[in-house]
């Protein structure tokens, strides 16, 4: 019977359209499944996902619009047509609905209840009417339509009462009608009725199917960030409770006045930790998954602002504990480093009084005072180190401060025994050199005018820079000390190059450090090259402090190369010290080796007391110290390179106290933030 009826109802259809015309292919009110509904599968993949791209972001903001796109809206009116669509898809209050009939050109919206204004729904369908311009409407333009309406609503929404609203406008065009034979339209309209609904039929049944997988994944996804906010906010509380314990302790280790920034960022954490159990509570209250979702992504963000700081707080003094627990040693590696470095002051005196004699006393004029100033800085190291040891155990914070100044004088020592380890293979290609740091400081005085940099900070630097260039070309000319104008035109590249980095891009800075690195490294390896020769040709004059410096040499130039491509300055750091260490080998003295020829009321082994000489060995030695003069092979300054880029920092040993997992704010999940804690991580 139920058939009879149905085809009785199609007879009376077709006899209406018989007498009105046959309308075009038209849809009912569809159900909604998801971001975008696109039955007829108009819309491209791309398409498609420009619209949920920008769907997406308006929910981050709290504006919810799905999209629908049709070929015609069945005959029905806009504003009915898209308030059946709403209440069929089930969808929450403020939830709007955008639709698009792309052969009738048709568009509208609605809405019910919410927030958004009718003003604002009003622009924001002007806004995506002015991209539906193509005739026919394209694909393209229908999504670019939407993601107007879309972004439009996203920045201009505005409070409004609740309730049932919504606008539609239309620019229709007419279809044409044909007419043929009353049995033949009538069998096309019954066939084509029959398609229709069993179409229907098949789309809604998928459109339920899609809807309820879009409300359980919502529901998994809400109740995803509901679990990771009560583990944060678990893992937080514990953090709170053991960084109240660590307060006290550094309070009694460093003093209070030391421990205020912690103890103000310990009330903010906790602070933040009481208000999250208080938002924990509405959110397991709440049914509703959105809801749910919204208030862990709440709870997430507010630790996140104050668990991360908290954090920072604790790996500090954790390292602050581990610098005072390594305080002994550090104090006693300091003062091997002091012995070392005496040991290359007298080293330092012989090699200026070597080259003395090889070049004019005009050239090495900046040198003459450098063994007394590192004298007298070696000096104060040690008077700081035996300050540090006698206070390491009664005032550990005073230790720490004179071990401190113990490094700084170091370091200074460093490198003024440095400048005269490398002063021979600076004045043998100091023309090349001063040529090179000239061209390189004039580049950088061009940068400042080009990126248009701030006069006040950088017109002291450019009288500088231009004041190095004057030295320098008195230099070349013979009219100076070139090695001092060598160490300024350095100094003074490196002060204008540090201040214009910021202003620079990144990829100009980036193969700036590389072209120094490369400049770095190539003069590294010739003066890695030069000492090997040196250490091969007088191999039995060698003693193992030699053979030990070349190979530290050597392992810092291998170190230089293999930094070269991913971090360029520490490649300029390594090739740096590989230079100075070659040039100490080539600044050390050749000693005659202390034999003892056999005594006949020794022993009856017939072999000397030291290193057991042969007659051939003596004609050797005397064969080598009488033609021991120093060789140097010149070497070409490539391009200009930063001066003491080899200085190492001095006891900076700690311990680095974090975890693997640190609170982040909205993603709602743990990343590489630095939370931490003496529990755990998670």
């Amino acid at each position: 019977m139920s058939r009879i009826r149905r085809f009785s109802l199609v007879a009376v259809l077709a006899t209406l359209l018989l007498t009105l015309g046959a309308p075009a292919f038209a849809t009912a009110p569809v159900t909604t499944s998801g971001i975008v509904t696109d039955p007829g599968g108009w819309l491209s993949d791309s398409e498609r996902a420009l619209i949920e791209t920008a769907a997406r972001s308006a929910r981050a903001k709290g504006i919810s619009v799905d999209v629908v796109i049709v070929d015609n809206l069945s005959g029905i009116d806009g504003v009915e047509w898209c308030h059946k669509t709403l209440n069929a898809s089930g969808t929450s209050d403020g939830n709007i609905i955008y639709y698009i009939a792309y052969d009738e050109r048709v568009d509208g919206e609605c809405v019910n209840g919410g927030s958004i204004s009718q003003s604002a729904r009003n622009t924001a369908r002007t806004a995506a009417e002015s991209k539906l311009a193509s005739k026919p409407l394209t694909s393209s333009d229908a999504a670019a339509g939407a993601v107007a309406f879309i972004n439009t609503l996203a920045n201009r929404s505005t409070t409004s009462s609740s309730g049932t609203s919504s606008s539609g406008s239309s620019a229709r065009s007419t279809s044409s009608e044909g007419r043929g034979g009353a049995i033949i339209v009538l069998i096309l309209i019954v066939g084509g009725f029959i398609g229709i609904g069993l179409a229907v039929s098949s789309s809604s049944r998928r459109n339920e199917r899609a809807a309820e997988q879009v409300t359980r994944t919502r529901t998994e996804d809400a109740e995803k960030k509901v679990s990771q906010a009560n583990r944060q906010l678990l893992a937080a509380d514990e953090q709170v409770r053991s960084a109240t314990d660590e307060l006290d302790f550094a309070r009694a280790q460093f003093g209070i006045a030391a421990t205020d920034q912690f103890a103000r960022t310990l009330e903010a954490a906790r602070d933040s930790v009481a208000r999250c159990f208080d938002t924990q509570k509405q959110m397991n209250d709440s049914t509703n998954p959105i809801s749910r979702a919204n208030l862990a992504t709440s709870i997430m963000r507010d630790l996140g602002t104050s668990m991360n700081p908290l954090s920072a707080v604790q790996a500090s003094f954790a390292k602050k504990r581990s610098e005072q627990a390594t305080l002994p040693n550090r104090i006693t590696e300091t003062h091997e480093r002091l012995i070392e470095q005496r040991a290359d002051l007298e080293r330092a005196k012989a090699e200026l009084v070597s080259i003395a004699g090889i070049y004019p006393a005009q050239m090495l004029a900046s040198l003459q005072d450098n063994p007394e100033q590192a004298a007298a800085l070696l000096t104060t190291a040690g008077t700081a180190l035996e300050e540090a040891q006698r206070v390491a155990e009664t005032d550990r914070a005073r230790a720490e401060s004179a071990l401190d100044t113990a490094h700084r004088a170091l370091m200074m020592a460093t490198h003024q025994t440095d400048a005269i380890f490398s002063a021979k293979s600076d004045l043998d290609a100091i023309h090349d050199r001063l040529g090179a740091a000239i061209g390189s400081i004039s580049s950088d005085i061009n940068d400042v005018s080009s990126l248009k940099a701030d006069p006040a900070i950088f017109d002291p630097l450019v009288a500088d820079a231009r004041a190095a260039i004057s030295e320098g070309q008195a230099a070349l000319l013979n009219n100076g000390d070139p090695l001092a104008a060598l160490e300024h035109l350095r100094s003074a590249e490196s002060n204008i190059d540090a201040a214009l980095a910021p202003l620079r891009s990144k990829r100009d800075n980036d193969e700036r450090a590389l072209s120094a690195a490369r400049s770095q490294v190539s003069l590294a390896e010739s003066a890695v090259m030069r000492a090997q020769r040196y250490v091969q040709g007088r191999r039995g004059a060698m003693n193992m402090n030699v053979r030990s410096t070349l190979h530290d040499a050597e392992h810092s130039l291998e170190a230089a190369r293999e930094a070269l491509g991913s971090d360029p300055n520490e490649a300029t750091s390594q090739a740096s010290r590989a230079r100075t260490l070659a040039d100490r080998v080539m600044a050390t003295p050749l000693a005659r080796p202390d034999t003892s020829w056999y005594d006949e009321d020794d022993d009856d082994d017939y072999r000397s007391s030291s290193s057991g000489s042969s007659l051939g060995e003596q004609i050797l030695w005397s064969i080598l110290f009488s033609n021991s003069g120093s060789s140097h092979s010149s070497s070409s300054w490539g391009s200009s390179s930063s001066w003491g880029s080899s200085r190492s920092s001095w006891g900076s040993s700690s311990s680095s106290h974090s975890s693997g997992g640190g609170f982040s704010g909205s993603s709602g999940s743990f990343g590489g933030g630095g939370f931490s804690g003496s529990k755990g991580h998670f």
